[in-house]
């Protein structure tokens, strides 16, 4: 349907609404002269009168009260419209699951970035052992680490892991360097016991076997820990070889606190880490930000 010239609408409506040429003609910085040409415009468009002028005053036509209520509304919609364009989708408060290791050695140094570049998103970081219920509790999304088995959540992988031997630089001087394997003996082992919930993960003698290093461990002092993160700050303090989950260890890598004695000792986990959320909220502009965010992050750091 063609509609008449906008301008004359709006003379009309801001007309009408006042009843008074002249406060229309102040409220849309337009002269009273303007108000009435836009208003004849109008009438001759529709071919009906408006308003009825008399000495001082102006009159609403029954045609122009039946009209009145729709244009009204009517540009209250675009008004609407104008303010959702100009809100900015990426605000509010973004919850976010993820296990303590990933937190304090991956996620809590980076994420200064990602507040920088979303200032209007108060990001929640809820860290726990637990996987969360994101049908059920108050969480958007999830940063997981394991096979990614849950059909009913829209999921996506980040970044495959690894095990590789660590240890602190100051292992590798000394009677016992761990420059040469067969030292390997006189050191204490250390285990990531957050691991062992998941099936066919390698073991030590796994990863030394696919490195071609020749020891069968046997009584071998070992320390145990069940939090990965306190496992990398043992091997980070020296108290012995910690074979590492290579995501979490990278930024100690980088950052010359852990070195990779053995580095053909590497060897491929069995699970992943990866990005849920549920399917319904998997296009919010806050969650698609973020997994932007974090997907660009990890791809800068391990590429």
């Amino acid at each position: 349907m063609k509609l008449p010239p906008l301008n004359s609408i709006r003379a009309f409506e801001a007309a009408a609404r006042h009843l008074s040429f002249k406060e229309a003609a102040e409220e849309l910085f337009v002269t009273p002269a303007a108000i009435s040409y836009q208003i004849k415009t109008l009438e001759s468009y529709l071919g009906v009168r408006l308003f009825i002028r008399e000495n001082r005053s102006i009159l609403l036509t029954p045609a122009a009260q039946r009209c009145l209520i729709d244009i009204k509304e009517g540009f209250e919609l675009i008004a609407n419209g104008i303010e959702k364009a100009q809100a900015n989708p990426y605000s509010g408060i973004l919850n976010i699951s993820a296990a303590p290791a990933f937190t304090i050695k991956w996620l809590a140094p980076k994420l200064h970035n990602f507040m920088e570049l979303h200032p209007s998103i108060d990001a929640r970081i809820i860290a726990g052992m637990k996987f969360v219920d994101l049908q059920n509790e108050h969480i958007d999304a999830a940063v997981r680490f394991g096979p990614m088995e849950d059909k009913n959540l829209y999921t996506e992988k980040l970044i495959e892991d690894s095990l590789l031997p660590l240890c602190s630089p100051s292992l590798l001087t000394g009677q016992y360097s761990l420059n040469n394997s067969s030292n390997i003996k006189h050191h204490t082992l250390i285990y990531d016991d957050s691991l062992k919930n998941f099936p066919a993960q390698p073991s030590w003698q796994d990863a030394l076997n696919h490195g071609g290093i020749n020891h069968q461990l046997g009584s071998q002092r070992c320390i145990r820990f069940n939090h990965a993160e306190h496992a990398i700050q043992a091997a980070i303090d020296g108290s012995g070889l910690l074979l590492g989950r290579r995501v979490l260890c990278t930024p100690d890598i980088q950052a010359g606190r852990l070195v990779c004695p053995f580095p053909n000792c590497e060897i491929p986990l069995n699970a992943v880490h990866y990005f849920a959320c549920i399917k319904e909220k998997a296009n919010h502009p806050t969650i698609c930000a973020f997994l932007e965010w974090i997907k660009e992050q990890l791809k800068n750091t391990y590429q």
